[in-house]
Order: C-alpha cells, then sequence, then structure tokens
C-alpha cells in the first residue's frame, strides 16, 4: 500500500501580479530593475509547457535578503540552517534577516509547500510570501524538514521539477496518478495533477540534464503511478548531479580558508564548483608523525605545503584512503602547514570528509 506524502505545488506568475510588478520597478536597483523585466516579460502560450526557467535565474553573486514572515523561531533556524548547503555549491549568499526589501519571504500559513520560481519572487507585492511551509512545525523530524526545505530552496534558486524535465520519459499511468493525488492530503484536480506532473518544461529555454532519478527536485515516484518497473524513493538530499549543476548555473563560488583541528574529528566539506581547490590551514605543535585524511563518495586529491613555506610541497596523495579517498601520513616539524583538496576531475563536484590526527 503506497503511503500519501505531502507534495510541492507549481506556483504561476499570474498576469495582474505582471502588472503590479512593473509598476514597483522604479524603486529598485538597476540589477533587480532588470531582472524583474526579464522575469514580467509575457511568454507565448505553448501547448503542454510551463514557465521557462532559463529566464528567472539570478545573477552569479547575488546576496538574496530572506525574511520570515511568521512561524515558530526555532522552526525558522532550522529551516536557515538547511537552506545554506546550496550554498556550498552555488556563487550565492542568503542574508536571513528583517529587511523590508527582502526577496525571499517565508510563510508557514498558507496550505501546502511551494515556492516561486528563481526571480518571479521580485513580482510578488512585498507584504506576500514567496515561499511557504504550510506542514513545518516544531514536531517535524530532521529528515522531512530537509528534504521540504532543500526543494523549495531550489525553486527559489531556479530549478524545475525533475520529472517535468525536458529529457524525462517517466511513463506515468495517468488515471493511477490522478486518483492518488486527488485523494488526502493533497486534493488536487486534474488541472493541478497536470500541472505539477505531466506537463514538461520548455526545451528551448530551459537549462537541463538528463533525467536524474536522485535529484532533491523529483517527487517520489511509487511503482503504482508508472507503468511497468519504474519506482523512485523519497529524495531527502542534494544530488551528485544537483550540485554540479547549481554550480554550473552560478559559477564563481569562492571556497573560504578553513582552520583544520588536531584531532578534532572529520569535518563535513564539498567540492562546490568545477575546478575549485578548498584550502585548510593547520597548526603542528611539535614534531611528531601525523596523517591528513578524506572521507566519503567523492574522488578527491589532497596536497600539502609547509612548513611556514606554503610554497614547499610536503606531499601530494590520490587514492591512499578508503576507496577514492587520499591520505597522507608524514613525520612533520612543528609550524603552519596548507592542505589543498580538489576533486580528481576538473568538471565534478561532490562532497567529502577531513580529518587531521596525530599518528598513523
Amino acid at each position: 500500500m503506497q503511503d500519501h506524502a505531502h507534495s510541492c505545488i507549481d506556483r504561476i506568475i499570474t498576469p495582474e501580479e505582471r502588472v503590479s510588478a512593473m509598476a514597483r520597478r522604479s524603486g529598485l536597483s538597476g540589477r533587480r530593475s532588470r531582472q524583474l523585466a526579464r522575469a514580467a516579460e509575457p511568454m507565448a502560450p505553448r501547448p503542454a509547457r510551463m514557465a521557462l526557467v532559463g529566464e528567472k535565474l539570478w545573477d552569479p553573486g547575488d546576496v538574496l535578503r530572506v525574511r520570515f514572515l511568521d512561524g515558530d523561531p526555532d522552526v525558522q533556524v532550522r529551516v536557515a540552517n538547511c537552506a545554506r548547503e546550496w550554498l556550498d555549491h552555488a556563487n550565492l549568499s542568503f542574508e536571513f534577516g528583517t529587511s523590508p526589501e527582502a526577496e525571499v519571504r517565508i510563510s508557514f500559513q498558507e496550505r501546502g509547500s511551494w515556492s516561486y520560481i528563481g526571480t518571479d519572487a521580485l513580482l510578488i507585492d512585498g507584504n506576500r510570501a514567496t515561499m511557504n511551509y504550510g506542514w513545518l512545525d516544531a514536531a517535524t523530524g530532521d529528515e522531512e524538514l530537509t528534504r521540504v526545505v532543500l526543494h523549495e530552496f531550489g525553486h527559489c534558486l531556479g530549478c524545475i521539477h525533475e520529472h517535468q524535465n525536458p529529457a524525462g520519459n517517466i511513463p506515468w499511468d495517468r488515471d493511477a496518478v490522478y486518483a492518488y493525488y486527488g485523494g488526502s492530503p493533497n486534493f488536487w484536480s486534474r488541472d493541478q495533477v497536470d500541472q505539477n506532473l505531466f506537463r514538461k518544461y520548455d526545451v528551448d529555454r530551459t537549462r537541463f540534464t538528463e533525467l536524474d532519478l536522485e535529484s532533491i527536485m523529483l517527487y517520489p515516484i511509487p511503482t503504482e503511478h508508472p507503468v511497468g518497473d519504474f519506482e523512485v524513493g523519497s529524495n531527502g538530499e542534494l544530488s551528485e548531479r544537483d550540485q554540479e549543476f547549481i554550480a554550473t548555473i552560478y559559477p564563481g563560488r569562492v571556497p573560504s580558508v578553513q582552520g583544520l583541528v588536531l584531532d578534532g574529528g572529520p569535518l563535513e566539506a564539498g567540492i562546490g564548483s568545477h575546478g575549485e581547490v578548498d584550502t585548510y590551514v593547520v597548526g603542528v605543535p611539535e614534531y611528531g608523525v601525523y596523517t591528513f585524511l578524506t572521507e566519503g563518495p567523492s574522488d578527491v586529491v589532497m596536497s600539502l605545503f609547509g612548513p611556514d613555506d606554503l610554497g614547499l610541497l610536503v606531499g601530494e596523495d590520490d587514492d591512499s584512503g578508503p576507496g577514492l579517498n587520499a591520505s597522507i601520513t608524514r613525520a612533520l616539524e612543528p609550524g603552519t602547514y596548507e592542505v589543498h583538496v580538489r576533486h580528481y576531475w576538473s568538471d565534478r563536484t561532490g562532497k567529502y570528509r577531513i580529518s587531521f590526527s596525530e599518528g598513523t
């Protein structure tokens, strides 16, 4: 028996919202004014097509101000912390605060969970929500909150529903899908099912890859919904392709230099854009044998420089750690060292953990 899950609802800009937004354009900065005009431009209707994501993107390097309109303060903090995971890969920033000019405005009051796509948020009156979490509250578990927040902030950055990817050819059993989403807790009409599941985005104006069955932007697809042997579970984290794709859409992310603590346990990290090199500064307190180790699913290369001369290469490794991970063990003099970590493949991204410990 299939579980009935809450699902995200697409938000479509109305003609009235376009007109209202253009009336407010004069009060915006040059960049925001141009983005609003691009988002508000009417598009010729196309059968079985939806909003065109290529015209809804922010500019790389943009700072998006985010304001909560209501909600439990503890839940607000959890939402903000979760949303920032996208910033490990995209050259954007979120500024959570109380700015009345916030581009992104979050409510927990309306029915359903949804977000306007990318710069469509600029077309919405400043006292209205651009994103909503209708079923998140203090009792919501971390797994569900993470799944929903990453999904909605994906829309906020311009991502479409993956099952509406122009490259996807999911063999839907339409009658089964209509029956499922027409019941509790969604109660969607047939038109809403068409809008949220069956209609694909326009191939000419959408940036996309092949269908990613692990994407955070993909609905769960139980075996009862497609024809034949096809099923997708409830994706709860950014897939590797999600990370690579958003880094391509918003390139230029500059990784920060971080301190790595001796025997402090593994630090969660990630290569968020193509060609990125993460840098870690470490202090070796006394002469001894020390180990630098990466763990996780990514094929990374690690280099060690020092002491105190950060142009002096002490060691480099690719696959001496577990799986495709790197490990460097060296007898080191006291001093300051730098550890550099990059992906083996210059056109890929991915998560990893890094640790610095005494001994082998």
